[in-house]
């Protein structure tokens, strides 16, 4: 075996919680929050474009969400492989977990990309989208779809710089590629300089741009983190399976969450333009708490994978019972500034007053179960970082299913009208929170064996 050391496997595994935990999770923090920066000025430059074009823009994040989300089919497997290595420091496994990951998240990268080149053919017109919004939602959607390979290796070779206690370099790179797609954005969009006005398609040409700069810089800098890329398929199908065997569950429990979301949509488009261009502009803001979660999600998957690999399940336990408690008391305060200026913050990027009133009924019902989105994001990196990702899978999935009928039910049977559905997403939020922190309490994910060769 061969024995490798780091100044962040020493921090994970050895030194004080709260350094090792702020070091992981700020820097993740800071690449979320930047992605939901972006996002903003996204919509801003597309508000400019009207309602229907913030409509559409919201259908097609459902999709978008989707597609991105089945890449922790890999990612997540990974995670859980290399940090689990890393931890017992083998640094060839290390090597072989991260070189076989990545050729296995390109390969089922291309295949994702066939299948959701053929639902963009047809979905938004299922959604039942007002005919000039679900054209615009394809369009856009379409170089979204192209870019998936590249969206795909990005985010394996983040994963993999991440498990091995190392956010900052990937901090620094997404913030750059971000800061490259905002400034690209009103020139694709609005053809600014001579360059093509593509309206809403610019914004994903853009974005397809950034993510090939985004993967080309992370490969650049492996080195850094003492890892190269070997081409090599010696036992490869083996491999493969225990990477799909605990990514799976997380990639469809993301996958569902958000095809949920496109089948909820079309729900709120039932009520009209207003709502769903309302909900587009909301979860942008709501990105925030979330993004701050995962990015203590993050350091918790690492910490358990290394420290369970390093035989210290006890010290994985109070790194995530510390997070736990930082995501908590920030999840609350921006609950508050919700509730205090959530008009304004709307008012900032969209224009209708009555998009930004339904934006802001949104935000008030969320706000009152932000809290528990703490655990239910924190605990899915705790048990993906163990391997144990079936019961976030079944936990999450269940309570998130529910959505669909729930609001149904309320919005249009009873009547109760769009503001019934922001009430079931916020009350599904607390179960699912609630449901994860007691099973995380049962600990069994501590005895969870995964293969380390």
């Amino acid at each position: 075996m061969t024995k490798a050391s780091s100044v962040e496997n020493d921090i994970i595994l050895y030194g004080s919680l709260n350094q090792g935990i702020l070091k992981l999770a700020v820097p993740s923090m800071i690449s979320m929050v930047s992605i939901m920066l972006f996002e903003i000025i996204d919509l801003f430059w597309i508000g400019r474009l009207g309602a229907p074009a913030v409509a559409a823009l919201g259908a097609s994040s459902f999709v978008v969400w989707t597609v991105k989300a089945l890449a922790n089919c890999t990612s997540a497997g990974i995670n859980a492989l290399v940090a689990r290595v890393a931890g017992s420091q083998n640094r060839r496994a290390v090597q072989m977990w991260a070189s076989q990951g990545f050729i296995l998240t390109g390969v089922f990268a291309l295949g994702i990309m066939l299948a959701f080149y053929l639902l963009n053919l047809f979905i938004f017109s299922w959604l039942g989208l007002e005919p000039e919004v679900a054209l615009m939602a394809q369009r856009y959607t379409f170089i979204m779809v192209l870019s998936i390979f590249f969206v795909y290796e990005t985010f394996v070779l983040d994963t993999i710089f991440r498990s091995m206690g190392n956010t900052f370099i990937p901090m620094v790179i997404i913030v750059t590629c971000l800061t490259l797609n905002a400034i690209l954005d009103p020139f694709f969009i609005f053809g600014w300089l001579g360059f093509p006005k593509m309206g809403m398609p610019g914004g994903a040409l853009a974005s397809l741009i950034s993510h090939l700069l985004g993967m080309f810089l992370l490969l650049s800098q492996l080195s850094r983190i003492k890892i190269t890329l070997k081409w090599k398929f010696e036992r490869f199908a083996r491999h493969a399976v225990e990477i799909f065997r605990i990514g799976i569950p997380i990639g469809l429990l993301e996958a569902v969450f958000s095809t949920i979301y496109i089948v909820l949509s079309k729900n709120i488009a039932y009520f009209g333009t207003v709502p769903m261009a309302a909900i587009s502009a909301a979860h942008r803001l709501e990105g925030l708490p979330f993004f701050i979660s995962f990015g203590f999600s993050v350091a918790v998957a690492t910490f358990v994978g290394q420290n369970l690999g390093n035989g210290n399940p006890r010290r994985a336990e109070k790194a995530v019972n510390l997070a736990l408690s930082y995501a908590v008391i920030f999840l609350f305060l921006i609950s508050i500034a919700f509730i205090l200026w959530g008009r304004r913050i709307l008012g900032l990027f969209i224009v209708e007053q009555s998009v930004i009133e339904v934006g802001y009924q949104y935000l008030l019902v969320i706000s009152i179960f932000e809290i528990f989105l703490a655990p239910e994001v924190i605990l899915q990196g705790a048990f993906t970082g163990a391997g144990d990702t079936r019961p976030p899978f079944f936990i999450s999935i269940s309570f998130t299913f529910l959505r669909i009928p729930f609001a149904y039910l309320f919005s249009i049977v009873l009547g109760y009208g769009v503001l019934a559905i922001w009430w079931v997403i916020g009350i599904s939020t607390f179960l699912k929170g609630v449901g994860l922190f007691l099973w995380f309490r049962r600990g069994q994910w501590k005895l969870k064996q995964v293969a380390l060769v």
